[in-house]
């Protein structure tokens, strides 16, 4: 995810925790509604002026929009299908392999 969609996501998400609405947000920032509704979908450019508008109506800083989480949790699979013989398990186990070394490997970075 880019990290414009995160802040645009993580607004969104704020948005519907709080009970807000786009024009809450408008009267709260003095943003025009169609604006804030164009910006949160990505059409416009959001200026730095107006993130910062947006995170105080929101209770939050810019900071805390920007700052993308780390998940630490497992990593889960989901099969469209079925590993049907040893060679397709063998290949599955090979990948699951690579992909946790690779991520051993990124948290020592």
């Amino acid at each position: 995810m880019k990290s414009n969609e995160h802040v645009l996501d993580r607004i969104k998400l704020l948005l519907q925790e709080q009970g807000k609405s786009y024009q809450d947000l408008s009267n709260d920032t003095g943003i025009s509604k169609s604006l804030i509704g164009h910006m949160l979908s990505g059409e416009r450019v959001m200026k730095p002026e107006r993130l910062v508008a947006i995170a105080k109506a929101l209770g939050t800083e810019v900071k805390d929009l920007v700052k993308v989480n780390e998940i630490n949790e497992p990593l889960e699979v989901i099969f469209r299908g079925e590993l049907t013989n040893r060679q397709s398990k063998r290949a599955f186990e090979a990948v699951l392999f690579a992909i946790e070394d690779y991520v051993t490997m990124k948290q020592v970075d």
